[in-house]
């Protein structure tokens, strides 16, 4: 009973979050392109903002920014680090709780992460030509594979970069990419492409056994032995390559020298 007291006065003096008496909430608010949303976090000492970069139907593609301690202006976001580069929200939960801080467009360094989160829609705001960038994309590529071909590898991985930095979905760029740094043994970077290529495209065998030969040749034996046992599994017509890396792999782990 003393102990139920105790918490209950303690609780009367406790602080209680609120929201910070210069935030004045819309009402009914219906968004558009360039709006810029803010509202108190519910511990009422950091601020969330977001920024509405196009609304399709009853969806609103946002950005979000950092919380910040200050209340954010059109201005002090204009710098501000994004947070999420696409955060698709129903219209319908930004109609209340937050409140307008005015319209701007979204600028090139905000869309920036949209193209590899969602490479159509940041064609289509960035007004580009998306046959254009693929061609151009494909025409580095190619320039990549001669250079790959005639052992300049150091000028192959910057080709592939040029391809991928138009568009970032581009897994066979991110695959030969990925052999390069792995021909120069730089089995970390290679990794880093590869992994994005398995994430892009789930289905590729030759990135996820690349995977297992980079964990292998990186020592990270336990998942070098998950990546070929689980390979047999995902890709049955390639069991016996993926086997035989297992072997190998189980063999450095038992004798601490490579196969």
């Amino acid at each position: 009973m003393l102990k139920s007291i105790t918490a209950f006065l303690a609780s009367l003096g406790a602080p209680r979050a609120r929201a910070p008496g210069n935030f004045q909430p819309s009402q009914q608010l219906v968004v558009k392109a360039g709006d810029v949303l803010v509202q108190p976090q519910p511990d009422g000492q950091l601020w969330s903002a977001l920024k509405v970069f196009a609304v399709d139907g009853a969806t609103a593609h946002c950005l979000t920014y950092e919380s910040c301690a200050i209340k954010p202006t059109l201005d002090s976001l204009a710098q501000a680090p994004v947070r999420m580069a696409h955060s698709p929200r129903a219209m319908a939960t930004l109609a209340e709780g937050w409140e307008l801080a005015g319209n701007q467009a979204a600028t090139a360094r905000e869309l920036q992460g949209l193209k590899y989160m969602d490479f159509e829609l940041y064609v289509r705001l960035t007004g580009q030509d998306a046959d254009t960038i693929m061609r151009t994309a494909t025409e580095h590529f190619e320039r990549a594979g001669l250079h790959a071909a005639e052992g300049r590898r150091i000028e192959a991985i910057n080709e592939y970069g040029k391809a991928i930095e138009l568009y970032p979905a581009y897994t066979d760029a991110l695959d030969k990419r990925a052999f390069a740094f792995m021909e120069l043994g730089l089995y970390q970077q290679a990794l880093r492409d590869l992994d994005e290529s398995i994430y892009l495209n789930p289905e590729g065998m030759t990135a996820f056994f690349s995977k297992g030969e980079c964990l292998l040749k990186l020592g990270h034996l336990d998942e070098a032995e998950a990546i070929f046992v689980e390979g047999q599994e995902l890709f049955p017509e390639h069991a016996a390559q993926f086997n035989e890396f297992l072997k190998r792999t189980r063999a450095f782990a038992l004798t601490g020298r490579p196969a």
